[in-house]
This record gives structure tokens, C-alpha cells and sequence, in this order.
């Protein structure tokens, strides 16, 4: 304990040396008599293949097979089991989440041999772990707010971490020491500011910041910095920039060729066609600039982030005046389609020329009594031929009846995982007794990660973690496609992460208890 004197430094006094040299005595005598047996050796049936010690060797299996291996006989479960291999401290959130602060932000990213997990936390700091032992082999602390993403390139030598910080710097690291090897500031682009004053739950997101990061194939950079921001008059201000950077460091392309009046959040990119797809938004006071498409998506060609063309949804009246896109990843983009998951709870597939194909309600507003009750589209994906999509928990639209107070029932179809067809024709979907958050696909294709909040149903808290699903083989009904569920003390934030050997990486964050107190811990959870 930090302060107390250590007493076995000075040595203990003479009586008390008697006395210890004897209980010594009897307690090697009584230790020799009573040793504890060896632990005796565990086999888990885990997906693809055997946990046994830890070790984990692929081999396929089937339910209510008898394996025995050395020793252990054991038969297999109807469902994978998913195994606890590591975890590791992320640092103290409490006060926030007393505070009722959302989740904190934490992002996740396996190298691309699986043998490195870099973190991105909310506390500023980057994190790589050694994903074979669980051990933290390089920790450092960069901005005065928190690391947003984290991505590799291609030869896994060099980790890139995006700040939402006064900079809004993107740094190039060292992944052995996270040291610098350049650093490009983004707010020399999108405007710096400081922290408001006060207890603003949600001012650290007033900060420029890097929203989107991906590393393409070629080793260049594609980022959006984005900043929304409020002046010493109160008004409310955006500048936002998408830009190509090269794996030196220099800026190859830009979109807009100056920052704009916008607030540009995450792309999808489809490195196959050369394209990239940005939601552009816009939280600024006074008259939107012309000529982009606020409210809708900006599709640009890959290669110099030249305009191809847009996809603009109208708003769906008289619930919503506007039509939103959030930035966690309910945009995506595939050969001719492009999927935009709606604030209103729609699910729209465009076509790349930006006409509308097919609108599916989702979680479109439906009137419980005579107020209208909705589920946003929370987070999307195209998936070879289908449209994989979550609707979030049951929210009143904001303008419509009191959107601060409870909403009189459930949305029939709230927190709920659906497959599509791209025509909208339904295929499967699953509903349990979770706030489901967030989707991950793994490297093989077919493996999805969902995210699982508290119960809904009830006050339990068992139940937090993840559901892996198989999106591939025979059509069967969702819950013959739930593979396993992945179980942490408190919630998870929705962004996870697959390594290509199918280990899953979960950021666990905190949640108040009852009491008035912190349940849960702020930290990464590696499973098998």
C-alpha cells in the first residue's frame, strides 16, 4: 500500500524471530501434509476448434459428439463455448459513469497477423497487447483527450492512431515503443478549441477529431477530421475535411479541396471499386453552404476523392424535418449498392448513380396510443447479396409528443438483428433480451460479432457481452445461426474486433448500479 512502511525491510525483533522461525517450521510441516493436488486439465469447445489448458488446436466438432483428449472425455455442447483468455485495465471511468456520461469511446484493432491487439481508449491512450498471452507490450498516453481510432498498415509496422484532442492529430507509431514517426495536426484544417467550462458530460465531443481512419491496401490513409464546435457567442460552428494521406505522412487529396461547413463522420470504402462513400451532416448554425448533399451521402472515387455522385434521402414526414446518417458504420458500400442505415429508423439501398432502390421501415415510427414511437437504424452492413442491419431501442422522435419522457411501449421491431435481401425481402432475424450495439464481420466473411447491452426485459445483469452469429450456410431461422454468446460483467461498447484466427476482442465499460454506485470495469476482454 502506497505510504505504509514496509516492515520486512528492517527485519523483525528478536522474540518475534522465534516465533516466526517456529510457525515457519509448522507451517513447511503442515504444507507438506496438505498439498493441494494439480489443478485438474480443462477442454472447452470453442469455435472451429478445442480449448484444452488454454492451448487452443482447430478441429471440427459437432453437438453431443464424446471427444477425449489425453486424460479428458468430455461431450460436446449444443452451443461453442466462449472462453475468458485475457483482460486488461483501460483505467478508472467511474466518476463519468456516475455522472451518466455515455459510454466511453474505445476503439480495437487486431494486426494483420492476429498477433497484436491495438486499443484506442477514451482516457488518451494507445494499448498494444500480446493477444498469445494477454500481456500489454507497449502503453502510452498521447492527447489531452481520447485516442478515437487505431489502424494498422498493411505490413503491421506501423500502428496509426487518430485523436479527438485540440490537435486532432493523426500520429504514425512505432508499434514496439509507440513512439512518433510523424504526426500530421488536423486542426490546422478543421479549427482547434478547448474544453467548455464546467461539467459538460458531452464536451469532450466539441474537440476536433479524427472520425474515420481506414488504411488501405496500398499502404495510404484515408481520414475524416471533423469539428463542431460552439463560439464564445454561442453560435454553433462546423469545418470538416476528408483527406488521402500517404504512408509518409503528406497529404495526396483532399474533399472538399478546403474544409467545409460540414460535419463529415465515418466513410465506408470499397477498395475493390475504387470508391468511398461519407455521410455529410451538418449541426451549424445559419444557412447550409450549396451543392452537398447535408443529410444524405457524398461518393467519391478512391483515387483522388473526386465527386462521382451523391444519394439524398427526403426526410420522413411529419415525424423528422431532416434526414440523418450516424457515423457508426450504418454506411456501406458494395459493387453497385449503397446501404445508408436512417436516424428515423429506415434501412435505404441506393444505387451509386444516387437513385433510390428499395426502403425498408426498419424501425420507422408506429403510433403506440397517439404518441409515435421509432428504432433507429443503429449500425449496418452489405454482406455478399444481403443487407445486415441492428434497430436500436425504442426512442419518441424528437418533435413529436415529449421526446424526453419514456416511451409508452416498445417498438415492435426495437433491438433487433434482421438480413435482408438487397430487394428488402426478409430473410432471417433475431430478437432476445438485449440492447444489441454494434456489428463486426470477421476476416472469414461469415462470422458476425453483435454487441450486447443490458437486458431490456429485466433488471438481470448477466448477460452482458457479445453474440456471434453465422451468416452463411443452409437458410435457417436466427437462432439456429447463434453460434455462441461471449458473457462480460457489464456492457460493451459497439466497436469489436475479429482476429483472423477468430479471437474476439470486447471493450467492457463500467454502469450504474442501483445504489448509486459503479458496477463493471473499464477494460479490453479478449474470448476464444
Amino acid at each position: 500500500m502506497r505510504g505504509a512502511t514496509d516492515r520486512s525491510r528492517f527485519g523483525p525483533a528478536p522474540q518475534a524471530q522465534r516465533s516466526s522461525a517456529l510457525l515457519g517450521t509448522v507451517a513447511f510441516l503442515v504444507g507438506c501434509s496438505t498439498s493441494k493436488p494439480p489443478a485438474a486439465a480443462t477442454l472447452h469447445f470453442v469455435r472451429g476448434g478445442l480449448l484444452v489448458d488454454g492451448a487452443y488446436t482447430p478441429r471440427p466438432w459437432t453437438p453431443g459428439e464424446s471427444v477425449t483428449i489425453g486424460d479428458i472425455s468430455a461431450i460436446a455442447p449444443r452451443l461453442a463455448e466462449c472462453v475468458e483468455v485475457a483482460r486488461v485495465d483501460l483505467g478508472d471511468v467511474s466518476r463519468m459513469t456516475v455522472a451518466g456520461a455515455p459510454a466511453p469511446d474505445t476503439d480495437l484493432a487486431f494486426s494483420p497477423d492476429g498477433a497484436l491487439l491495438a486499443v484506442g481508449s477514451f482516457l488518451g491512450e494507445v494499448v498494444v497487447l500480446d493477444v498469445a498471452t494477454g500481456a500489454v507490450t507497449a502503453r502510452r498516453t498521447l492527447g489531452e483527450a481520447m485516442v478515437r481510432r487505431v489502424a494498422w498498415a498493411p505490413d503491421g509496422k506501423t500502428l496509426y492512431a487518430g485523436e479527438q484532442s485540440p490537435d486532432a492529430s493523426l500520429r504514425a507509431l512505432d508499434p514496439a515503443t509507440l513512439a512518433d514517426r510523424w504526426r500530421l495536426d488536423l486542426a490546422e484544417r478543421v479549427g482547434r478549441s478547448t474544453l467548455p467550462a464546467g461539467e459538460d458530460l458531452y464536451g469532450i465531443y466539441s474537440l476536433p477529431g479524427v472520425y474515420g481512419l481506414d488504411v488501405l491496401a496500398g499502404g495510404d490513409i484515408l481520414v475524416s477530421a471533423a469539428h463542431g464546435w460552439s463560439d464564445k457567442d454561442g453560435a454553433r460552428l462546423n469545418r470538416s475535411q476528408l483527406l488521402r494521406v500517404r504512408a509518409d505522412g503528406s497529404v495526396l487529396a483532399t474533399w472538399p479541396a478546403e474544409p467545409a461547413d460540414l460535419v463529415l463522420l465515418h466513410p465506408a470504402v470499397d477498395q475493390a471499386g475504387g470508391r468511398v462513400a461519407v455521410p455529410v451532416t451538418r449541426s451549424a448554425s445559419g444557412a447550409a453552404p450549396e451543392d452537398y448533399p447535408i443529410g444524405g451521402l457524398q461518393l467519391l472515387e478512391l483515387d483522388g476523392l473526386r465527386p462521382v455522385g451523391s444519394v439524398v434521402v427526403p426526410p420522413l414526414l411529419p415525424w423528422f424535418t431532416y434526414t440523418y446518417l450516424w457515423q457508426a458504420h450504418d454506411l456501406d458500400v458494395a459493387r453497385d449498392t449503397v446501404l445508408l442505415g436512417l436516424g428515423d429508423g429506415r434501412l435505404v439501398l441506393a444505387a451509386l448513380d444516387g437513385s433510390l432502390r428499395t426502403t425498408v421501415a426498419g424501425g420507422s415510427p408506429v403510433l403506440a396510443g397517439d404518441v409515435p414511437v421509432a428504432a433507429s437504424i443503429g449500425h449496418g452492413l452489405l454482406v455478399g447479396d444481403t443487407a445486415v442491419y441492428l434497430t436500436s431501442g425504442t426512442n419518441i422522435p424528437w418533435g413529436a409528443a415529449a421526446p424526453d419522457l419514456r416511451p409508452p411501449s416498445p417498438h415492435p421491431d426495437e433491438s433487433t438483428l434482421f438480413v435482408a435481401d438487397l430487394d428488402g425481402t426478409h430473410r432471417w432475424s433475431f430478437h432476445g433480451a438485449w440492447d444489441v450495439q454494434g456489428l463486426t464481420l470477421a476476416p472469414d466473411g461469415r462470422t458476425l460479432v453483435v454487441g450486447a447491452g443490458e437486458r431490456h426485459s429485466d433488471s438481470r445483469r448477466d448477460l452482458y457481452g457479445a453474440l456471434v452469429f453465422d451468416l452463411a450456410g443452409p437458410e435457417r431461422a436466427g437462432d439456429a445461426r447463434l453460434l455462441t454468446t461471449c458473457t462480460t460483467e457489464g456492457p460493451v461498447f459497439f466497436q469489436q474486433a475479429v482476429s483472423p484466427a477468430g479471437v474476439l476482442a470486447l471493450a467492457e465499460v463500467p454502469y450504474p448500479t442501483p445504489d448509486g454506485g459503479v458496477g463493471g470495469a473499464y477494460r479490453v476482454v479478449l474470448f476464444r
